[in-house]
């Protein structure tokens, strides 16, 4: 999906914008619901952060002390590439534990960017602030110093969301670090027992699912409770049935009408699915009250994590099913970013190009699943273990899709969550729910 030109707002209608969007719309929306759940992650405290450009510059000794923002618990898996830069260049990397939601990033870093000034160096952003950020002007071009290699190194699937999510006005702001998609999970010992073979149209996704339900045992199952989850399932059946979901056309719809019937008509999803969040979901899948599932990548960890329940075949990876537009799923996630008012600008961009060239992107990713992707060097390295080859497998298929964009993403996501939970919980109709749409979304200009 293209995006539409969009002209350059100032900071003050960015930061009431922003606040109007951490006001409404916590991280489920967004890819966070893809990452570790919180209690699984371990926390380091955050490290001082870098004098600020306004205080008194301590003596040059020409070695400078950058900061780097990201989640805590990816500390460790930066740590070896960081000494690699530092025994390069003279210079040392102190790692400050960033915010875990876009809405956070925005809250935290919004008020110093307006008054240009940056508590960091480089920084790991969302999808959700990232945007905002660039169109504000406060992050910092990075087309003359991230090599064609290094974005070579991406599979051909992914340059549409680039342009969208990591570009604005022809330029790249943000280098991807994370791949998060919506993988189909199924009990491969179950489909085994019945010589059958996991869904790949949703006809099949139907008749397979009939054939496993039996409550407490449904055939799927889905994480739909508000604020968040209802706009990423929405925007999975979306890509699948080739809707443009924030236009509420024709294809959106019958993703709403597949989602409906999965609960209301076929009975193969229970209604239980409309106040679940994705830990109720993975311990039903757990309890083994589900045939096949959409989940982010986290349930590989999670599954196997559970000792006491998992056995080999019990969480498997299939490709996801078609729709009228194909075997689809929507990806996200983070990147690196240097922010235009960076103490130390020129190493902030020596170092983002460092961290995220071709070499060191397989060392990130053997240390934390979080920078697994399929790019090219990481697939060399980790293409025959564990979720990597899934990841491959998805790249391979074209299956990810660019993850549905507006200008104003909270906003517009927040939309889709109001009018689809309605829809699913036959408050309104069908026609109701996309004329609904329709206004809400031209009503955010």
């Amino acid at each position: 999906m293209k995006s539409k030109p969009v002209t350059r707002i100032s900071r003050r209608q960015f930061l009431k914008a922003a606040g109007l969007a951490a006001g409404s719309l916590s991280m489920g929306v967004g890819l966070s619901a893809c990452a570790v759940p919180p209690a699984r992650v371990p926390q380091q405290p955050a490290q001082p952060a870098a004098p600020s450009p306004t205080q008194a510059p301590a003596a040059d000794t020409g070695r400078k002390t950058l900061v780097l923002a990201i989640q805590g618990f990816a500390h460790d898996a930066m740590k070896p590439v960081l000494a690699k830069w530092e025994e390069r260049t003279g210079h040392k990397v102190t790692l400050e534990s960033g915010p875990v939601t876009g809405n956070e990033m925005i809250t935290k870093y919004a008020p110093a960017f307006q008054s240009g000034v940056s508590p960091v160096d480089v920084m790991s952003d969302a999808d959700d602030s990232g945007p905002a950020f660039y169109r504000a002007g406060w992050m910092e071009p990075l087309d003359e110093v991230i090599p064609q290699e290094t974005w070579d190194d991406f599979p051909e699937s992914f340059k549409q969301q680039i342009e969208v999510w990591h570009s604005f006005e022809g330029k790249r702001y943000r280098v991807p670090h994370e791949f998060a998609i919506g993988y189909t999970f199924y009990r491969k010992d179950w489909f085994d027992e019945r010589k059958i073979e996991p869904p790949k149209t949703w006809d099949e996704v139907v008749a397979i699912g009939k054939e496993f339900t039996n409550p407490p045992v449904f055939g799927t199952m889905e994480a739909l409770i508000k604020p968040g989850l209802a706009f990423v399932y929405m925007a999975y059946l979306a890509a699948q049935s080739g809707g443009n979901l924030f236009a509420f056309d024709d294809a959106t719809a019958k993703a709403f009408q597949f989602a409906y019937d999965l609960i209301h008509t076929h009975k193969i999803m229970p209604e239980t699915t409309l106040s679940m969040d994705y830990t109720q979901q993975n311990e039903e899948y757990m309890k083994d009250h589900v045939a096949f599932m959409r989940q982010w990548p986290f349930f590989w960890d999670v599954a196997r994590g559970n000792k006491d329940w998992y056995k080999e075949g019990r969480a498997e990876i299939a490709l996801p099913p078609a729709g009228p537009a194909g075997a689809k799923s929507w990806w996200g996630g983070w990147g690196f970013s240097v922010p235009k008012f960076a103490p130390n600008k020129p190493e902030a961009l020596d170092l983002i190009a460092f961290i995220t060239n071709n070499e060191n992107a397989p060392i990130l990713a053997k240390g934390q699943s979080w920078f697994v992707m399929p790019r090219k060097s990481i697939m060399a390295v980790m293409g025959n273990e564990g979720l990597a080859v899934h990841m491959q497998r998805y790249a391979e298929a074209n299956v990810p899709s660019p993850r549905p964009f507006h200008p104003k993403v909270a906003e517009a996501q927040s939309v889709v969550d109001d009018v689809a939970t309605l829809y699913l919980t036959k408050q309104i109709s069908l026609a109701e729910a996309m004329q609904q749409g329709k206004e809400r979304i031209a009503a955010l200009g």
